[in-house]
């Protein structure tokens, strides 16, 4: 019974904020979830069901004010957007690769000072974007691929921020596209069905591996990775008769629960690329 209780607290930490707040987010596309250890702190992901999101939507996020990590990436969010996060300085990790995104905008992350990851991959700023991330003292990684970032940007950027790290990937327009197959499973991971007071293992540091996520059942289920410290983080959901292909480690663990939190079983990955059948 500790175990449900402990996913009946995470949905308890989510009704402590303002339900109104939540149910916009949520209505935008926004999968909103608790940080885990920082009390009442959020995670907001609009990446996977909330790619519509434009930069009106932004006002309902800026409305939770404690959100540690906001990942925007593939929205149609702007430049404009941006203000509403001015109020977020709590935030530490943030996405906005492939976003309409440029050098105006970048202004209004000036006072985030508790960011440590900033990714702007494919976006339209230049080294005038830099220089207005000079005064974030705490930024470690800094992703630029496919912008109009120069190495003079980098260098200027690099000395007043030693600790970061700067990231400018590869010229891919230099770069032959060869199309690697799928990686086919080799194994089948084994059910192993949830007792309810019981939690699951935590999951070990391992080798990277890929498992395919097919759900069997008559209806959709949520997929959790248990971390190592045994935290549960929802990665996604999969409809009834549909699948997941999921990156992943040698000795991760994967819960399985229905869409009430219930949980079903979970899976202990191998080394071997895999399959992973939740039965009906």
């Amino acid at each position: 019974m500790a175990f449900v209780a402990g996913l009946a607290a995470s949905a308890s930490t989510l009704q402590a904020a303002d339900p109104a707040v939540i149910d916009a987010i949520k209505n935008a596309g926004g999968l909103v979830l608790p940080y885990p250890g920082k009390g009442e702190s959020w995670e907001i992901e609009f990446h996977l069901r909330g790619r519509e999101l434009t930069d009106e939507g932004l006002a309902h996020v800026a409305k939770l004010k404690e959100v540690v990590s906001l990942n925007l990436r593939d929205t149609k969010i702007t430049s404009a957007g941006l203000a509403h996060l001015k109020g977020l300085t709590g935030l530490r990790r943030l996405h906005l690769e492939r976003t309409k995104v440029g050098d105006e905008g970048i202004g209004n992350l000036a006072g985030l000072s508790n960011l440590e990851y900033l990714n702007l991959y494919g976006t339209k700023i230049t080294d005038k974007a830099l220089d207005q991330l000079t005064g974030l003292k705490n930024l470690k990684q800094l992703y630029v691929w496919q912008t109009e970032v120069t190495d003079t940007g980098v260098e200027k950027l690099t000395k007043a921020l030693p600790g970061l790290k700067v990231v400018r990937g590869v010229d891919l327009s230099k770069v032959i596209a060869v199309k690697k197959p799928e990686p086919k499973p080799e194994d089948n991971l084994k059910w192993i069905v949830a007792a309810t007071d019981v939690k699951p293992p935590k999951s070990k540091p391992g080798s990277f591996t890929v498992v395919t996520f097919q759900n069997k059942r008559d209806h959709r289920i949520k997929l959790y990775w248990v971390d190592y410290g045994g935290s549960l983080k929802l990665y996604g959901e999969i409809d009834k008769g549909t699948g997941r292909q999921q990156n992943t480690y040698s000795d991760a663990v994967w819960l399985v629960t229905d869409e009430k939190d219930k949980p079903l079983g979970y899976f202990i990955s191998g080394q071997k690329v895999a399959l992973a059948v939740i039965p009906k």
